[in-house]
């Protein structure tokens, strides 16, 4: 599938991953999460292989409605990606969805490499990293629910209006305000 994608993901996918940190290390597509695995050795068709326990083949052309299992109808996305993404029947569909990913945060980069990168002798996580990876999962469900908001799923605008106790709040306004500046005494370090 990457030996697929090598020659062609310009034209296809322009922002991936592989334009910053080259073939070298196997990552998801949608968020350029780098699966833990030991990229030192022999072949690049080795390395993405280790990877196939972190990163899973997803169609772009879904396969139960008709889609093939040939490289040019598969990406390697992680498991978060893949679980949240919908069934498409046409490709170009599943292009955006892939393109439109958010990239993953550094931070959790760094849990999933301590935690899940133990057999490749990394330490395991601090109790600091697992408190920043939850505080991570939290930010990035509160993102997609405000991306499912602006899109204007109504259940999502429920709770936001829940979230954050404002009943009268619609995009229209959230639209129109701008951003809040940082709260000083939030970054402060106690």
């Amino acid at each position: 599938m990457a030996q697929y994608w090598m020659p062609r993901y310009r034209s296809v996918f322009p922002d991936l991953y592989a334009d910053y940190i080259g073939w070298g290390e196997p990552f998801c597509f949608r968020c350029s999460w780098l699966a833990p695995v030991d990229d030192t050795q022999g072949s690049l068709a080795a390395v993405w292989g280790s990877a196939a326990g972190w990163l899973e083949r997803a169609h772009l052309y879904d396969w139960a409605l008709g889609g093939s299992n040939e490289p040019e109808n598969l990406v390697p996305l992680c498991r978060q990606c893949h679980d949240i993404m919908p069934s498409f029947s046409c490709r170009h569909e599943a292009i955006a969805y892939v393109r439109d990913g958010v990239r993953k945060n550094g931070w959790w980069q760094m849990y999933t490499d301590g935690a899940f990168g133990a057999s490749a002798e990394f330490p395991n996580p601090s109790s600091k990293v697992k408190l920043l990876r939850d505080a991570y999962v939290r930010f990035v469900e509160l993102e997609r629910l405000v991306a499912a908001a602006t899109k204007g799923d109504e259940e999502a605008v429920a709770r936001v209006r829940s979230l954050i106790g404002d009943a009268s709040w619609s995009l229209h306004r959230a639209e129109q305000a701008p951003p809040p500046g940082p709260n000083p005494d939030a970054l402060a370090t106690p």
